[in-house]
């Protein structure tokens, strides 16, 4: 990983910390397009299994974020 000069500890966290909610706010999107294809008279298997795989991306890239 490169040295940040002028970055300090607290800020290099509160990127972070931003990253990780902006990937949560992405998932909780997913989630929610899930319930609402569910709702739906014929929900499409398809659609549901790219939105739990695209969850999954999700969740490995907040776990990443050290």
């Amino acid at each position: 990983m490169a040295t940040y000069a002028q970055l300090t500890d607290d800020e290099k966290a509160q990127i972070k910390v931003a990253a990780k909610r902006n990937l949560e706010y992405q998932m909780y999107a997913l989630e929610v397009e899930v319930i609402a294809e569910n709702a739906k008279t014929n929900p499409s298997a398809d659609r549901i299994s790219d939105l739990e795989e695209q969850i999954a991306e999700k969740q490995a890239q907040i776990a990443a974020i050290v």
